[in-house]
């Protein structure tokens, strides 16, 4: 044999003669391509689809709070209104304080749980107002007594979700207060979840800090932590910034006593847990793979087998030994880099029809793809090499004896 052309020329002469037994050496590899390919791209598709759903969100939330095994000082509203001061980027910060009471409708009392801050709770993630307005700045300042009811207290308090106007009594710490409802936000799953928990539910609102620690006696200058709401375009910039504001703000540069924590922490467990669960899959999707390059071994043994006159005929004719091994590699190669393509489209397609039926995003890494290819030819050059060993050792006089 002369060139390597020529080795491909006899490669590709030899598998189009044995058609059958080609496509069933092809088809574990096949299998195996498009199962990891399939998996792989639909757990990217998941992950994806998670962050952006969380980026969807908008705003992110960075908790700061102080290790009182380090430090006996706390926050003090002018500690939070400097903070603020020296944070950029940022919507706003705000205590977190949540009251459990119960209110009284017509002669009916339920549990209310209200959660305390400033006008910067307006973008928590799932806040989105259906009526009315959320509490602003001024009103966080002047300790205005408003509320901001979620969809399931304003049905099941007023009868109604249009509830604008209304006036709420609360009670708490043996205190009672009347909060003005000015605004009705959309329920999230915790809303839902609690308006329906057996024959005990709470229904939920938010009111300005400031207006609850007036009619409930709160202490502003005994806080122990806050929370900083942000875009989570932003984070990782306000995650490296609050800790050295903080410190500088509260006097304990050095200390360790400030420990800031974010849903950023959230994001990247969740990636984490999923790349691992991927993984997992594509491992066990991949024992296909050894099985296919299993197969190419066997077939190709046979084929050695079959084709020993004609090897022997070859090697009395001149062929030296790293021809016959060439050839035969080549073919080993071209069966699985071709079964390769035909599992990278399969699997292509069958990730693309599932992310469309689950609605994750299809998206398809270049690299990834040019990985497979190369794992598929190299499975093949890995499982012939020992029926290429066994061809090209062959005896000439031996084989020409073969029937």
């Amino acid at each position: 044999m002369g060139t390597f052309g020529e080795y491909i020329k006899s490669a590709l002469s030899s598998i189009r003669n044995n058609k059958g037994r080609s496509f069933l050496t092809m088809l574990g590899i096949i299998i195996g391509i498009a199962a990891v390919l399939t998996v792989l791209i639909i757990g990217d598709g998941m992950k994806a689809t998670v962050n952006s759903e969380m980026d969807s969100i908008g705003a992110t939330t960075v908790s700061v709070s102080l290790d009182n095994t380090k430090t006996d000082k706390l926050f003090t509203k002018d500690d939070l209104d400097r903070i603020r001061a020296g944070l950029s980027n940022i919507y706003g910060v705000s205590p977190s304080i949540n009251i459990w009471g119960e209110t009284m409708v017509r002669g009916e009392a339920y549990d209310m749980s209200i959660s305390c801050g400033s006008e910067a709770m307006e973008y928590s993630a799932g806040v989105k107002m259906v009526h009315g307005r959320y509490f602003n700045a001024a009103d966080v300042e002047d300790g205005k007594k408003v509320i901001v009811l979620s969809q399931s207290a304003a049905k099941k308090l007023f009868g109604y979700e249009e509830a604008v106007g209304e006036t709420v009594t609360v009670t708490a710490y043996d205190l009672t207060g009347e909060f003005l409802v000015i605004g009705i936000r959309e329920d999230t799953s915790m809303d839902t979840a609690y308006a329906s928990y057996m024959d005990e539910p709470a229904y939920m609102g938010d009111v300005p800090y400031t207006a609850a620690a007036g009619v409930y006696s709160l202490n502003l200058d005994t806080l122990n932590s806050f929370t900083i709401y942000l875009d989570s375009e932003y984070k990782n910039a306000v995650l490296s910034q609050a800790r050295s504001v903080v410190e500088n703000v509260m006097g304990l540069r050095g200390e360790g006593a400030v420990k800031v924590s974010s849903g950023y922490g959230f994001d990247q467990t969740t990636d984490t847990i999923l790349t691992i669960i991927t993984s997992v899959v594509a491992i066990i999707a991949a024992i296909s793979l050894l099985v296919g390059g299993i197969g190419v071994m066997n077939i190709m043994t046979v084929s050695v087998t079959e084709r020993t006159r004609e090897i022997g005929i070859r090697k009395s004719l001149g062929a030296r030994t790293s021809s016959i091994l060439t050839q035969f590699l080549a073919e080993a190669s071209i069966l699985t880099f071709t079964g390769g393509i035909i599992g990278i489209i399969l699997g292509l397609s069958l990730a693309y029809l599932i992310c469309q039926v689950v609605g994750f995003e299809f998206s398809v890494n270049p690299l990834l793809v040019l990985i497979v290819v190369a794992i598929s030819t190299a499975i093949g050059l890995f499982f012939g090499i020992y029926p290429a060993k066994r061809a090209a050792a062959l005896d000439p006089i031996e084989a020409l004896r073969t029937e």
